[in-house]
């Protein structure tokens, strides 16, 4: 595994139902929930985030970042990228 995940119930929610219900603290509304992190570049990393009172993915790298509605479309880009930061 290439990642590290920083919230594991957060992280297997989003993959088996909506994450709409998941509270966010007032620092995480500000900045994000992290959820997972590369292992190769700390930089490289996958949100969950609220948009206009909607839950949305966001991956992050260097001073690049891009959201996801939903789970399978922000993984395949997190995947992706962790392929790219482990060459």
């Amino acid at each position: 595994m290439n990642y590290r995940i920083s919230n594991k119930q957060v992280f297997e929610q989003a993959q088996v139902r909506s994450v709409s219900d998941v509270p966010l603290t007032e620092e995480e509304l500000q900045n994000g929930m992290l959820l997972a992190t590369s292992k190769a570049d700390p930089t490289l990393a996958l949100y969950l985030v609220e948009v206009e009172g909607q839950k949305k993915f966001e991956v992050r790298w260097d001073d690049s970042r891009e959201l996801f509605t939903g789970w399978y479309s922000a993984w395949e880009n997190f995947d992706w990228c962790l392929n790219i930061a482990g060459n």
